[in-house]
């Protein structure tokens, strides 16, 4: 039996992008602006190739599939896992059903997530990107499909995202320990590829500079946003002749990581020293040590992201200037009446 021809098979014949090959044979050339000679040369192609498109893309010919696409990089992490409630709740109210999916911070896996949801004929994407590389977010830009990048940007791109002020927050969370008395500050930071890593570490190094204080490259652990990153971070920290007196995480999975391993270290001076980090952190006035959090609005930026995806796919191509005001974070701490935030 013959294997059913695909858009796929379409785009890599005439070197032309999937999206632009749906977007066609769902009958929107126009609305996204697409070449009438491209257009036409799709359609040539489809017919000799004997394309037979599917239901789905039978009813996208005069209507759209009320369907995004949620892609984050981590579903796991409660940050992420609340924003995608957030987002289901919010669409759901639109009339939008929600797709997700976690590309568990794999660039390739990203990519074939962001194929496959296109394939299923989605409206739209939320992406929380895992990059470096964003040629596939670009492609789409070319194309005019509507997407809104979520928790990390890359600012050539014009599309709309949905941040919190990371370098603003960091260096809040960083002044909040140095207000403490803290004056050997470590960090525990993620990946540099991403804005929020870079971002959080700015603020970090512009609470050292504010306070002339010195950077110092050994209180520094770059690794991933995960647990075993902050159980690294931490056995670093263990390892140095002269021990931090504060500690600012760049997530939450960092900090249960860098908890998990002080918990078998010895209790001076690891059992009470003061943590930073961002994201709540579930029954953390329970832990039975200074921390203070910068909570994000999970549930207002999932909620902005579905908003302004929304206005995208029923508003056509993109026209008007980006949406990115980064939302305010608010500080979090276990001991309120000592710090008065």
């Amino acid at each position: 039996m013959a294997r059913r021809v695909r858009m796929s098979d379409i785009a890599d014949a005439l070197g032309v992008s999937r999206t632009t090959v749906s977007r066609v044979l769902s009958g929107k050339a126009a609305p996204f602006r697409i070449a009438t000679e491209t257009a036409e040369r799709i359609l040539k192609e489809a017919e000799r190739r004997g394309y037979q498109p599917s239901q789905l893309a039978r009813g996208l010919r005069t209507a759209f599939s009320r369907t995004i696409g949620l892609l984050v990089s981590d579903i796991s992490n409660p940050f992420f896992a609340n924003i995608a409630w957030a987002a289901e709740q919010s669409a759901e109210q639109k009339g939008f059903a929600v797709i997700v999916g976690s590309s568990g911070e794999d660039l390739k896996r990203e990519r074939a997530y962001v194929a496959n949801l296109m394939s299923r004929g989605v409206d739209g994407l939320i992406v929380a990107p895992a990059g470096p590389d964003y040629e596939h977010l670009a492609e789409l830009q070319r194309d005019g499909f509507p997407f809104v990048l979520l928790d990390r940007v890359f600012e050539d791109l014009e599309c709309d995202w949905v941040v919190v002020e990371n370098q603003g927050a960091a260096r809040a969370l960083c002044e909040a320990l140095l207000d403490r008395g803290c004056e050997r500050l470590a960090f525990l930071g993620g990946r540099m590829e991403t804005s929020t890593a870079r971002l959080r570490l700015e603020g970090y190094r512009a609470a050292l500079r504010g306070r002339r204080l010195p950077f110092d490259p050994e209180m520094v652990h770059l690794g991933d946003f995960s647990v075993d990153s902050g159980r690294k971070g931490a056995e670093q920290l263990l390892k140095l002749p002269v021990p931090p007196d504060g500690i600012f995480c760049a997530n939450n999975k960092i900090l249960f990581g860098c908890l998990d391993r002080f918990a078998s270290a010895p209790a001076e001076p690891w059992r009470m020293l003061p943590i930073a980090s961002f994201d709540e952190t579930p029954f953390m006035k329970v832990l039975g040590r200074p921390l203070i959090v910068a909570a994000q609005p999970e549930h207002a930026i999932g909620a902005r992201a579905v908003e302004l995806l929304t206005h995208r796919i029923l508003s056509g191509p993109p026209g008007s200037p980006r949406m990115n005001k980064p939302f305010n974070h608010l500080l979090l701490n276990t001991e309120q009446k000592r710090f008065g935030i």
